[in-house]
């Protein structure tokens, strides 16, 4: 995500934040708010949670600073942070009578019945764009988490494998078996949208 002169400057700005400096925190909030809420986005097709989770994200940030340690890329910790805040979140979603992400087989009867209690929008007004695109990002909500948050890295947030690996913590090995059947799933049921739409 970052040159290595960024990745100095990221360190830097880290011990100053370590050491309480609120200026500091607020130029590494404005050089990954946008990344993160971009992520958070393409989890959940919402702009207001994506918002509320960029934002909470930052806040266990400024609490866990004391435990950073620079042996890795600051980008990478970040992410590790809001990927954990997110699937703590779904745990509790997953306890809750509705959830606000969809997945699994009953993907389309949740969000549809989400979007209904909350007035948000369909899953075919999910993204202003061609249609191709709206049943790109429906389909990408019908993954699992696993799946779909490997995805999502891979291919919306463009990181490397290697760093996807680190923030998840499993091998390289596996990011590219989940991305690859992530892409496959995909291009199944983009497939059975053509056909509908064309038949």
């Amino acid at each position: 995500m970052s040159s290595g002169n960024e990745d100095q400057n990221d360190q830097e700005l880290m011990a100053r934040i370590q050491a309480g400096d609120v200026r500091a925190f607020e130029m590494l909030y404005a050089r990954y708010a946008n990344p993160l809420v971009n992520f958070f986005y393409q989890m959940c097709f919402d702009r207001t949670a994506s918002e509320d989770h960029l934002q909470e994200t930052f806040m266990r940030v400024w609490r866990a600073r004391s435990t950073y340690r620079p042996i890795g890329k600051v980008s990478t910790w970040l992410f590790q942070i809001g990927k954990n805040y997110w699937f703590n979140e779904r745990e509790k979603q997953k306890r809750r009578p509705f959830h606000s992400v969809a997945g699994g087989d009953d993907a389309a009867e949740q969000f549809g019945q989400l979007a209904d209690r909350r007035g948000d929008a369909q899953p075919q007004d999910v993204v202003s764009a061609s249609e191709t695109e709206k049943a790109i990002a429906y389909a990408v909500s019908t993954l699992s988490e696993k799946l779909r948050v490997a995805f999502v890295m891979a291919r919306y947030q463009k990181l490397p494998y290697a760093e996807i690996s680190a923030i998840l913590d499993i091998p390289v090995g596996t990011v590219k078996s989940r991305v690859a059947l992530a892409e496959k799933t995909l291009r199944a049921l983009l497939r059975e949208h053509l056909e509908n739409n064309n038949g």
